[in-house]
């Protein structure tokens, strides 16, 4: 069920064209051109793992974006799984819908869209599977404690599904605090049955972690993205300015019509400023509804977590864009848990109240069943956006229409058609937006000579 709802969903990702970075990261990446070049490469590369899943799409599939695809969607399906496989170790009887429907929603929400169906959107999907797939072979070995051989395979292939995901996307070192939450929260571990748990059990992982950050200082292409990351913005004004597009990711959950593949989102220098109160007040309700639910509802207090958990790279770590939603694919888990407990909750209820007991569980089922449609076709009718760049970046502009990337983006795609007097016009407004973007001034440019025939 969980397979054939998700192809329905994505049934139009096959037909997505290449977009944006994607060209330049398959196509115009000199490490990509044969095996020698790529393995040579790997000491000095920026997440291997996830390029090394490109090279051989790259060496298969050539310029053809159908297998791309076909491999994102195996991940997000995979990822899914994953998730059922791991949640239904964490329920009693009473609670047995919620792996199913937690892992329905994961799979067929939009917000899972530019993770999936952007190719280059797969950093968040490759190391979301592997997080998964690490977290369920540690649960596993926390299992099997008592045979020796089991428990020593399925630690080292939680350690290393760690690797590959931190060998996909930085944000994976938040794995560790994971392990953590889920012991205290889910296995209830306290005292000397907790501490055991941190020396045998989760210490390798942070010793993986202190390693791979050992790496990274010495790297000079991390070192590069390193200073360019904490010169963006003062830390403070970071805090602050997250803590807004946190706030607006919850929205967005909740509200998927307001997805844009290059959201405009303000910065923030003051907590004062409007809306921050709000959504200090926002995050402070989760945050408390997480402490307070943490002995009834442990898993409705573990999806709050979860979520903040992966928000915090981010926090840290200033990012030239305050939000992608492919940054949001493992952080969605949370969240998404955190609803579908409160409305198994709230459909248990219901049917404890209602006069006619033949209707009770058919109501709560249909409004489960009608969500996931509104969901699907929300996210089909988003895949249709990538079928070319033409039509993402116009939604985009209508969403965006006081950033300069989106109208750059927007001109570039009318030039790919020949339509040099609109694609003038939209490098005119991105210019004028943005007086010290470059690229637009310099598209502007080309595309005045072309249209007078110099080009």
């Amino acid at each position: 069920m969980l397979f054939v709802v998700t192809l329905a969903a994505y049934a139009g990702i096959f037909q997505g064209a290449f977009q944006f970075d994607d060209v330049h990261a398959l196509f115009e990446n000199p490490h990509l051109d044969r095996w020698q070049t790529f393995v040579g490469h790997l000491d000095h590369m920026v997440r291997p793992v996830l390029y090394a899943t490109f090279f051989i799409d790259r060496t298969l599939y050539g310029e053809s974006p159908m297998g791309y695809h076909l491999l994102n969607l195996v991940l997000h399906l995979g990822s899914g799984l994953f998730i059922y496989r791991i949640l239904i170790r964490a329920v009693t009887q009473d609670a047995r819908q919620i792996p199913f429907w937690t892992s329905l929603v994961f799979l067929v929400h939009p917000i899972q869209t530019e993770a999936v169906t952007y190719v280059s959107g797969r950093a968040s999907g490759l190391m979301s599977f592997f997080y998964l797939l690490a977290l369920f072979l540690y649960i596993h070995a926390s299992e099997v404690q008592d045979i020796p051989k089991a428990y020593r395979r399925y630690l080292s292939g939680a350690i290393a599904s760690f690797v590959l995901a931190l060998g996909s996307k930085e944000t994976a070192m938040t794995f560790p605090l994971v392990l953590l939450v889920w012991d205290t929260v889910i296995h209830r571990l306290s005292g000397r049955s907790l501490r055991t748990a941190i020396l045998s059990r989760h210490l390798p992982f942070w010793i993986v972690l202190l390693l791979a950050g050992l790496w990274v200082c010495s790297h000079p292409r991390y070192s590069a993205l390193m200073h360019f990351s904490f010169n963006l913005r003062p830390l403070w004004e970071n805090v602050l300015s997250q803590m807004h597009a946190t706030s607006y990711a919850i929205l967005l959950l909740f509200c998927p019509w307001n997805q844009n593949f290059d959201h405009d989102l303000a910065q923030f220098h003051s907590i004062a400023q409007w809306p921050l109160p709000l959504d200090l007040f926002l995050l402070g309700g989760l945050a408390a509804a997480a402490s307070l639910t943490v002995r009834r509802l442990p898993l409705l207090s573990f999806g709050i977590m979860w979520f903040f958990i992966q928000c915090l790279p981010t926090a840290v770590i200033p990012r030239a864009d305050l939000l992608s939603e492919r940054n949001l694919y493992l952080a969605s888990i949370g969240l998404i848990l955190a609803t579908v407990v409160c409305g198994v909750r709230l459909a248990q209820w219901l049917r404890e109240v209602a006069l006619v007991h033949r209707i009770r569980p058919v109501g709560s089922y249909a409004i489960a069943v009608a969500i996931v449609i509104v969901l699907s076709t929300f996210t089909y009718q988003r895949n249709t956006l990538y079928r070319d760049q033409l039509s993402l970046w116009t939604d985009t502009v209508a969403k965006s229409p006081h950033k300069a990337r989106p109208h750059n983006n927007l001109g570039h795609a009318f030039a790919l058609l020949g339509e040099w007097d609109r694609a003038i016009d939209e490098f005119r407004i991105a210019a004028q937006l943005d007086s010290d973007y470059v690229l637009a001034q310099d598209n502007l440019r080309d595309a005045y000579l072309h249209r007078v025939g110099r080009r």
